[in-house]
């Protein structure tokens, strides 16, 4: 790993710490607000799933929602610190929101030591800040969704707690993954080829494994995307193997691909659990409730009359990167990890559904959300190494260009705020 860590004083740590108050502040108040709506995912998983948990039998509540990441923390503080409901669920909220945060800060402050970039607190707590509440774009004449982020749907759906709990421990698997490959890639003795964190092959993989299924519990919608994703680079590496016929596919099968999976076991029988408590033991599925395959993108048309133009609203900066340095962004483990996330969540979207009035709920577009953020992460790293080496006109008129598009989406997330938060002083 590069040494070369940038060193901060206590002092310059003042601008991080300002932006994460910003997103406590916000965040709280917005869950304040979305709480009384009685169809807000807020709504139902304090007043619905966690008086399960609280009603029968603690069993029966875990039936309704398996995934407990965020309401256990909700739970602490009501019972034991005998916070009121509302301000418990909403200070979760904000917690798993900041940490977010902090993590993508840490992401930033990394990757630019990797790559012998400067950056200073300010514009890192700036980018990290944008990366947390960016929004896509939405304009209400043109028929991209039937409200802001339903149709082009969003990377910060921040309406919703489990996926806001999740996405912390999402950022950390997406790290540990880019190292996990750099070190199958490029193996040494000294760890060298480590991006993000020290420590050799298998340490990584524990640490993966840990965070994977924690990322489980907080929601499972993250791996359903994330292992099939891994799953098929380790597979289109072994083929080439195969193909080139290098003599390493064996090694390739025992050394690497094996290990990975056992890497995913754990997050798996977790799944697996989970989904035996909604389908078999009784829990929030039910009747002709169940996963179903449908026609091609048969629940998103259901949110928008112009699915690929709603990809461009909420994809605009990724496919930028894509169209104007692909060929060096999918050369990268990391922009291969980004991009197949987010064809695989896409997949996952266009195919799965569940039966029943269910239909409409659109669980499988969850895991998109996860291969839009991992596609959004990987694409904004590497627009940072991009603009290290621009040094032509047209390289740096892509840079302008990526910086309005980020600063449009931030703008989008504003407004989002705003709506929820009732300001009226935004322009619309």
């Amino acid at each position: 790993m590069n040494e070369r860590i940038q060193k901060w004083s206590v002092t310059d740590y003042i601008p991080i710490l300002l932006f994460a108050l910003v997103l406590s502040y916000v965040m709280y108040g917005m869950a304040m607000k979305q709480l009384p709506q009685e169809l807000s995912d807020l709504n139902g998983h304090v007043y619905v799933y966690l008086a399960a948990f609280t009603g029968i039998s603690p069993l029966e509540g875990w039936k309704m929602a398996p995934y407990f990441l965020w309401h256990a923390p909700v739970l602490f503080l009501n019972r034991i610190c005998q916070f009121p409901i509302d301000v418990s669920a909403s200070a979760v909220c904000s917690l798993f929101l900041v940490g977010s945060y902090l993590v993508t800060v840490f992401m930033i402050c990394r990757w630019s030591s990797h790559i012998d970039k400067k950056l200073s607190p300010a514009l890192t707590g700036f980018i990290s800040f944008a990366l947390t509440i960016l929004q896509p774009v939405w304009i209400g004449f043109l028929d991209t969704g039937t409200a802001r982020i339903t149709g082009s749907f969003s990377i910060n759906p921040l309406f919703n707690p489990t996926q806001m709990a999740a996405r912390p421990f999402a950022l950390i698997c997406f790290m540990l993954m880019i190292d996990y490959f750099a070190l199958t890639d490029h193996p040494s003795e000294n760890n060298d080829s480590n991006v993000f964190f020290r420590g050799n092959r298998r340490l990584i993989g524990i640490l993966l494994s840990v965070f994977l299924f924690i990322s489980a519990l907080a929601k499972p919608v993250f791996a359903e995307m994330f292992i099939p994703a891994v799953g098929l680079i380790m597979l289109g590496k072994w083929i080439a193997l195969i193909v080139n016929k290098s003599g390493r596919a064996g090694k390739f099968f025992t050394g690497t691909l094996v290990p990975a999976f056992c890497i995913a076991i754990p997050c798996l029988l977790c799944i697996l659990v989970q989904f035996s408590a909604y389908f078999l033991f009784g829990g929030s599925y039910g009747g002709g409730e169940g996963l179903i395959i449908t026609s091609w993108l048969e629940v998103w048309s259901h949110f928008s009359e112009n699915i690929p133009l709603s990809i461009l609203f909420s994809m605009s900066f990724p496919i930028l990167i894509l169209v104007t340095d692909g060929r060096n962004f999918l050369k990268t483990s990391m922009g291969q990890l980004g991009t197949v996330s987010w064809l695989t969540g896409f997949l996952e979207c266009a195919l799965l559904g569940e039966g029943g009035d269910k239909l409409l709920h659109g669980d499988f577009i969850w895991p998109m959300l996860f291969g839009m953020l991992m596609l959004w992460a990987a694409a904004l790293l590497h627009f940072l190494k991009m603009e290290k080496h621009a040094s032509s006109m047209a390289a740096k008129g892509v840079l302008i260009a990526g910086w309005i598009l980020i600063l449009i989406h931030l703008h989008y997330g504003f407004l989002y705020i705003a709506e929820n938060l009732g300001w009226t002083f935004f322009i619309f």
